[in-house]
C-alpha cells in the first residue's frame, strides 16, 4: 500500500496544480479517497477532476484482485497508469501484464479487455479528453 500512497500523493499534487482548485490547493489522504461503485460491476472509481459525463476528466479506477473483465471499448482514447497491483491489458491480439508505473494508451472505439492478475486490488490512474463510457459487443 505504501507505493500506492506515494503515487497517489504525486498525482494529487499534479491535479492541484492543474485543476480548478489550483488557487486554493487540495490535499487528500489515501484513506479519505471517496470511491463510487460502478453499478452492476465489482469496480469502483474516484473522480480526481473534470466531468466523466462530458470529459475531460481523470479518475482512479479500482479493480478487485483476481478480476477479469469482458471485452469492451470506449468512445474516446484513454491514458492509463498502474498505481497499484498488476493490471493485465489485452488489445489487438497482444496481452501484457503491467506492474506499477506501466502505461497504456488505448485508442477510442477499439475493443480490449482488462484484468487484475494480482491478489491485491489494482488501482489505475485514467485520463480521457472525452466522456467516460463503455461499449460492449452485441450478443
Amino acid at each position: 500500500m505504501g507505493l500506492f500512497k506515494l503515487a497517489a500523493a504525486a498525482v494529487v499534487s499534479t491535479v492541484a496544480a492543474t485543476a480548478a482548485v489550483a488557487d486554493t490547493g487540495l490535499m487528500t489522504k489515501y484513506d479519505d479517497i471517496k470511491w463510487i461503485d460502478i453499478e452492476g460491476t465489482p469496480l469502483s472509481l474516484s473522480i480526481l477532476w473534470g466531468n466523466r459525463d462530458t470529459g475531460p476528466y481523470a479518475m482512479y479506477l479500482r479493480l478487485p484482485g483476481g478480476y477479469e473483465g469482458v471485452e469492451h471499448a470506449h468512445t474516446y482514447e484513454y491514458e492509463g497508469i498502474t498505481i497499484q497491483g498488476e493490471w493485465q491489458h489485452s488489445f489487438a491480439g497482444e496481452t501484457k501484464v503491467l506492474p506499477v508505473g506501466s502505461r497504456v494508451t488505448q485508442p477510442g472505439n477499439a475493443f480490449h479487455s482488462d484484468a487484475c492478475v494480482s491478489e491485491e486490488d489494482c488501482i489505475l490512474f485514467i485520463f480521457q479528453d472525452g466522456k467516460g463510457d463503455a461499449i460492449f459487443h452485441d450478443h
